[in-house]
């Protein structure tokens, strides 16, 4: 019987991942954007886009299927290594039909000719995430491994980008080992996946009957990635490799504030589906409420935060070339709260309780109005126009998911603090302006809005009576006093 490890503990390890890997793109885009040029990162973020549609095909959805199957199976060893065998076997076929298709379009489509050393470099993290197993180690929640393996090859992999990453021309070289930080760390998972599951040779192996759930939630994984992914690919093609730089620096920070409020979903998806597999639904609703707070009380401000910030973030971490970029970080503010609320409806509600059709719907949706709104806009107005229409993709989305979530949960229960975030978020603008004043250096002038401003944020929260920032406070209350009792024992 596996031992039910701390949520607290498993939230820990996989902020320490989250972080490293939000430090990491920071520190290297920052480099990079300076080194390569609006170019540069144009072609290197418009090949791994391409591979992005390939490793789709390679995955057929595993990531979330894996996660949900392994924590229900987490306690039988001999049923969990029977799963993830067969899954092996699917992914192995897959990547297969992924590296032919890849192939075909290579040689099809005659614009990607010249991204081909690029194409076939990330290429290589099609075959590195199958055999990696990542839903394995979320499934088991072994958080702790994965946050030591992360860390450890992020950071060889920034001493190699000092050495190896020097000019413009150095694209080849920081491609290599982009991939390789993202994805080399799957071969010790491989490795490592001993020490939880075994070949058994005469048991029979029953790989159809996953094919049905796999391919609903690959439908669902495709429809994501259009509306995530096709903004790239469309500006690529349309305008080119310095449209789609300046869009990279757009984006780029947005995505990763949204990588740290995700690291508690990764979290909540094994538990979530272990105790709906229990039936335990009171725990499962509490967790969920949870989930949702934790995205309003972090993404609000953020996002109003960002808005006023675009320039100066634009500058500090892509330098003078990528300042026109601002406009587009502007645009797309709105998606630091739109997509994790999406997020948080689809993979840590919906997943879970099996209800995959639904999640299809609202993608579905996404990735029509991402396709229909990329089509007019970018031809017109390039980076900014893809802006707008990741935002109305997304906020489509997340109407979807509201209409979605309520069969199953008190909708209005989810948002009845809400508001609190908003008010205690408004004085941000204000901070903003009255320090902007004080004539600092644009990194001094940051630093000092990001502090001011989340003291009198939470401040406020605590004023209103906001009950999970009180719960947080009385229990960091709790453990001081509990130490000073032990201390004068």
């Amino acid at each position: 019987m596996a031992r039910e490890k701390s949520l607290l503990q498993n939230y820990i390890f996989n902020l320490i991942k989250t972080l490293n890997s939000i430090l990491f793109p920071i520190i290297t885009f920052t480099y990079s954007a300076r080194i390569l040029g609006v170019v540069g990162v144009g072609k290197i973020n418009f090949a791994k886009s391409i591979i992005s549609y390939f490793t789709l095909i390679a995955m057929l959805g595993m990531n979330y299927y894996g996660t949900r199957e392994v924590a229900k199976r987490r306690d039988d060893r001999e049923k969990l290594s029977k799963f993830c065998v067969e899954m092996l076997i699917i992914n192995g076929c897959t990547t297969l039909l992924a590296y032919v298709l890849l192939a075909v379009v290579m040689i099809l489509v005659l614009p990607l000719r010249e991204y081909g050393t690029l194409l076939m470099i990330c290429s290589a993290s099609i075959v590195l995430q199958g055999m990696g197993m990542e839903w394995l180690y979320q499934g088991l929640e072994e958080y702790r491994y994965i946050a030591l393996r992360s860390v450890f090859f992020q950071v060889g992999a920034l001493i190699a980008m000092l050495f190896w990453v020097r000019d413009e021309s150095d694209v080849i070289p920081y491609t290599i080992i982009t991939v390789m930080a993202s994805h080399g760390s799957y071969i010790l998972n491989f490795i490592n996946a001993r020490e939880y599951i075994y070949l058994n040779r005469n048991i029979h192996y029953e790989v159809g009957k996953h094919l049905k759930p796999l391919l609903w939630l690959f439908a669902m994984a495709v429809s994501i990635e259009l509306y995530t992914v096709l903004d790239t690919t469309m500006l690529g093609f349309s305008k080119g490799d310095s449209a789609v730089g300046l869009y990279t620096a757009a984006i780029k920070v947005e995505r990763m504030i949204n990588t740290l409020i995700f690291s508690i979903n990764v979290v909540l998806m094994p538990r979530l589906s272990f105790y709906i597999g229990r039936s335990e639904m009171k725990k499962t609703t509490e967790l969920i409420k949870i989930a949702y707070n934790y995205v309003f009380l972090l993404s609000i401000p953020a996002a109003i935060g960002l808005f006023m910030l675009s320039d100066d973030i634009i500058f500090l971490f892509s330098g003078s070339k990528f300042v026109i970029a601002s406009q587009a970080m502007k645009i797309m503010t709105p998606i630091v709260i739109l997509i994790p609320f999406s997020v948080i409806t689809n993979q840590q509600t919906l997943i879970p309780m099996g209800k995959e059709k639904l999640i299809l719907i609202s993608t579905c949706v996404g990735a029509i109005t991402n396709f229909t709104l990329n089509s007019i806009l970018i031809p017109r107005y390039a980076q900014n126009g893809a802006a707008v229409g990741t935002v109305l993709a997304e906020a489509a989305v997340a109407v979807v998911c509201m209409f979605n979530v309520r069969r199953y949960f008190d909708i209005k229960d989810i948002f009845r603090t809400i508001w609190q975030y908003f008010i205690a978020a408004l004085p941000i603008p204000v901070i903003v302006i009255m320090i902007s004043r004080w004539k600092l250096h644009y990194v001094i002038n940051m630093v000092c809005v990001i502090i001011i401003s989340a003291i009198a944020y939470f401040v406020i929260l605590m004023l209103i009576g906001n009950p999970y920032i009180r719960e947080v406070f009385a229990a960091i209350h709790d453990r001081v006093a509990k130490r000073k009792e032990q201390s004068r024992q």
